[in-house]
């Protein structure tokens, strides 16, 4: 009895856990998807790079907004000391 049940057991294992094979309609598809994968990180990459690109131009136009802004300010206050006399 003890035999027949083990048997039976290792039989629903192998049936169970046995190797199956991907149907090529599986693959096909799994290679299409690693491709979008790739592709998307690809895109990705390319856009934190024009992102760090974009972010560093930002810097820069703040940098001369603010030396033309203090420039004005330089200018309105030469133009009121002038003014004056």
């Amino acid at each position: 009895m003890n035999k027949i049940l083990s048997i039976c057991l290792l039989f629903l294992v192998l049936i169970g856990c046995g190797s199956k094979w991907a149907k090529q309609e599986t693959m096909n598809a799994l290679n299409e998807a690693r491709r979008a994968l790739q592709a998307a990180e690809a895109k990705f990459s390319d856009l934190e790079s024009e992102k760090a690109k974009l972010l560093s131009y930002k810097a820069e136009l703040e940098q001369e907004l603010a030396n033309l802004s203090a420039e004005v300010n330089a200018l309105e206050n030469k133009i009121n000391q002038r003014c004056k006399k």
